[in-house]
């Protein structure tokens, strides 16, 4: 059996961690309603999956430390970014009670993450090492305009209800905010991954288990993705158990949540 290392344990960290926030996407999804929720909190219960699995491979690693693991711990890390930012996009859409964003710039904005998620499976996979290539680059660059884009909505939607605002929306408001500085950090991470050769954001470096390699990711990715992910499940499970949560129903009217 091979050893337990720094970067096994943060492994074991995202398997103690992201259960309690599959548990609590699952909660909100079912207070939202399963069908329209869907469009929201189906991002945060696939990011738990995606990390529970990419932890999982991690462990296997110990005893199998062969090129498909290492791929599967690749990909896992990659696309967990896509549903990570798109459930900040799906906020969006519960705040946005009087329709002041038209649907479709918030389904361009899935898309793009959606199209930076498939780009990134597909650049990993073709990959013959953990260098980045170009479709893994285009889909970082995507998911970085998601970022902005998501924000700059979020900013112009914060202003347009200033002068009315129900509690729930203050709170999903103040999810996002809150988010936001981790979100950032943590696609900086990824970002000087695949646009700068140097070792500390090196996916190879983390794989042969540099220590100021591991550090690095668990402090510029794993902690601020946890932060961000604890932060936005706390302020939803506020949100949808406020007296004021609007419930969107399956034929896009709303109404007032009654306890």
């Amino acid at each position: 059996m091979g050893d337990v290392t720094y970067k096994d344990g943060i492994a074991i960290l995202q398997l103690g961690i992201f259960p309690f926030i599959l548990v609590a996407s699952i909660f909100i999804w079912k207070r939202t309603g399963w069908r329209t929720g869907a469009k929201i909190w189906r991002y945060p219960f696939t990011l738990s999956l995606i990390r529970l699995a990419g932890s999982i491979a991690s462990l296997i690693s110990i005893n199998n430390n062969s090129k498909n693991v290492e791929i599967a711990v690749f990909v896992c890390e990659l696309i967990g970014i896509a549903p990570l930012l798109l459930a900040y996009v799906g906020m969006l859409r519960l705040i946005d009670l009087e329709n002041h964003i038209p649907p479709r710039p918030l389904a361009v904005v899935t898309l793009m993450g959606i199209i930076g998620l498939i780009l990134g499976i597909v650049g990993v996979s073709k990959a013959q090492s953990t260098i980045p290539g170009t479709l893994t680059k285009a889909a970082m660059g995507l998911f970085l305009a998601v970022y902005v884009i998501t924000m700059v909505l979020t900013a112009w939607l914060f202003q347009s209800y200033s002068v009315a605002m129900l509690s729930y929306q203050k709170k999903l408001f103040l999810a996002i905010a809150l988010s936001a500085p981790f979100l950032l950090v943590r696609l900086i991470y990824s970002a000087l991954g695949d646009y700068t050769s140097s070792v500390h954001f090196s996916m190879q470096s983390l794989i042969e288990n540099n220590h100021t390699s591991v550090t690095v990711y668990l402090c510029m990715s794993v902690l601020e993705e946890i932060i961000s992910m604890v932060i936005a499940m706390v302020f939803g499970v506020l949100a949808v158990l406020s007296s004021d949560f609007v419930k969107p129903n399956p034929e896009g009217e709303v109404e007032m949540n009654r306890k």
